[in-house]
């Protein structure tokens, strides 16, 4: 999952680095100084600013809305207590979290080895889908190379 999470980010930031517009270290360089949300916060503006509210950027807003939901799902993972599972095949997941507009909140699933591939597949699909998306950008001259 943490690999292809980071091929997903990678994406994300080539695109924003296509979007700057000036040699690829640039992007590169404010590219990692940003959280992936202030990733895809920032790639939207600059689209934005390029393009304004286009065909293309109804587009880019659905895949960032999924990339937004894909790194939730990472963090709950990334920030849960595991333990033994129902079954020798399964782990359980629990995560614990005291919110101000929620309150106490607990909850706990089953993953097994199915579960853990569904998730990371749909992980790289999304990050195809970026790699896509951004080759569409540079066919149609909105994006420099």
């Amino acid at each position: 999952m943490a690999v292809s999470f980071a091929m997903l980010e990678m994406q994300i930031q080539s695109l924003l680095g296509a979007l700057i517009r000036d040699h690829q270290r640039v992007g590169q360089i404010v590219s990692s100084q940003l959280s992936f949300a202030k990733l895809r916060a920032t790639v939207i503006t600059l689209y934005l600013d390029r393009h304004g509210e286009d065909d293309d950027f109804k587009g880019l807003r659905a895949l960032m809305n999924r990339a937004g939901k894909v790194e939730e799902e990472r963090n709950r993972l990334t920030h849960s207590i595991w333990g033994a599972g129902d079954t020798t095949d399964s782990i359980t997941q629990m995560k614990l979290t005291c919110r101000e507009t929620r309150g106490y909140h607990f909850e706990s699933a089953q993953w097994d080895e199915a579960k853990f591939i569904a998730l990371n597949d749909s992980i790289k699909e999304l990050a195809g889908a970026f790699q896509q998306f951004y080759s569409g950008l540079l066919h149609n001259g909105k994006l420099m190379w």
